[in-house]
């Protein structure tokens, strides 16, 4: 297969994988009156931490597969730091 269809499979597959967790993470650990604050960190760390294991992943080489798997593995916990630290700050309500 072209290795340009298979990056284009790896990102339709990644992008959701990669901001879902954590966005609904917040959306539903949070207390309301924070969750905005937290809804667009969590969104921009998101960001950042895909654009970046893109980067290193084509500075690294498009063919070196192992590797780049291993970098966009890495990343998708990257996200997970500010959210842990949101569920951690947000009070416990009582249901």
């Amino acid at each position: 297969m072209d290795n340009a269809i298979v990056w284009i499979i790896i990102i339709g597959f990644y992008a959701p994988l990669h901001y879902m967790p954590p966005v609904l993470l917040v959306l539903f650990k949070t207390s309301e009156e924070n969750r905005k604050a937290e809804l667009k960190g969590a969104l921009i760390d998101c960001t950042l931490s895909m654009v970046l294991a893109f980067v290193l992943v084509y500075l690294v080489g498009l063919d070196n597969m192992l590797l780049a798997m291993m970098i966009l593995l890495v990343a998708l916990f990257l996200p997970y730091i500010r959210v842990i630290k949101a569920v951690v700050r947000a009070p416990e309500t009582a249901d």
